[in-house]
């Protein structure tokens, strides 16, 4: 009989060794040649993505621009996320008998994950804790315990829609993804919704002689979590449109080198640089520009470099009557 087709890993990495159960893995020893070395993947974490996939309406439609940036460090500048607490079963137990033994009897399983936590440098100008406080102000004013979302509902931000005091225009959502070492397939994927934070953070601002360190901040929220196949496959879609792997070989290091300025040439009998006006003496960048400019110019350059590699080069032009 086949497996049952849904659980919570699907539309995300699976296990797929099929041939594990051939082989006796550390009973046998540590055998790690080809065959049985297919059998150990062992699963290593600390490659995720965050997405807020939710903003508090009224604090995005107060300051969307804050609320923007304020997102975008959250999900690109964080250095650590915490909060996927275990899943625990609660027991009761069934007792009896002269003896009066006992036994555990599964009651209820329950998720205690209720706070996400997620941690990031402060920036210049305090833009995490700039949002945090007007958040937090927003919903429960420090001086009057009030909702008061600023008035935005009055003539001043006429331009938009009417926004109620209620919770869910005050709360976000977090998609949070685990994937393997490939940053690719998804190990595991939750939900964190109902997020509120939790403090104000102001006491960075203490200060000591002669201290002056950096401002990571711990940014707590009250949450919920959900896990289901189909925040799975919402994962998967969000990773896929946010991807932003890459790999040595694809870095760009954003410099330009202007080829219509003179470079220099050292000149070995008077061992002084020399102005040379063609190229940038790599070879490659010289041929290039005595193909697009002809013989005349080929020739000069070769009487000007005076080596026996220019002078083959613009002999080979020549005689292939590019010029």
């Amino acid at each position: 009989m086949a497996d049952f087709p849904i659980t919570f890993q699907s539309d995300i990495h699976s296990h797929a060794g099929n041939n594990l159960t051939q082989y006796a893995l550390f009973m046998g020893g540590l055998n790690v040649t080809n065959k049985s070395l297919e059998q150990y993947d062992p699963l290593k974490t600390g490659f995720y993505r965050l997405f807020m996939v939710r903003k508090p309406l009224f604090l995005d439609a107060l300051m969307p621009d804050r609320m923007k940036k304020f997102k975008h460090i959250l999900e690109y500048a964080n250095t650590a996320v915490t909060g996927n607490t275990d899943i625990n079963v609660n027991f009761s137990q069934l007792q009896g008998g002269y003896a009066n033994k006992s036994m555990e009897i599964p009651n209820i399983a329950t998720d205690d994950a209720n706070e996400l936590t997620i941690r990031t440098y402060e920036f210049s100008g305090s833009p995490v804790r700039e949002v945090i406080q007007m958040w937090i102000n927003g919903v429960t004013d420090i001086q009057t315990g009030l909702s008061t979302y600023y008035k935005i509902n009055s003539s001043e931000f006429s331009g938009s829609a009417k926004i109620e005091v209620c919770q869910a225009n005050h709360t976000a959502e977090f998609i949070y993804v685990v994937t393997d070492q490939t940053g690719v397939n998804i190990e595991y994927a939750a939900m964190f919704a109902n997020c509120f934070p939790k403090q104000i953070r102001l006491s960075q601002f203490d200060s000591n002689a002669g201290e002056h360190a950096l401002v990571e901040m711990d940014i707590a929220f009250t949450c919920t979590r959900y896990i289901s196949p189909d925040i799975n496959k919402k994962a998967k879609q969000l990773l896929a449109k946010y991807n932003i792997l890459m790999n040595s070989l694809n870095f760009y290091s954003g410099i330009t080198v202007d080829g219509s300025t003179p470079g220099s040439k050292y000149n070995i009998k008077s061992g002084k640089l020399e102005a040379k006006p063609y190229g940038g003496g790599d070879g490659i960048n010289d041929d290039q520009y005595v193909v697009t400019q002809g013989v005349d110019e080929a020739a000069e350059y070769a009487a000007y470099a005076n080596d026996d590699a220019a002078n083959n080069r613009a002999a080979a032009i020549a005689n292939s009557g590019k010029g």
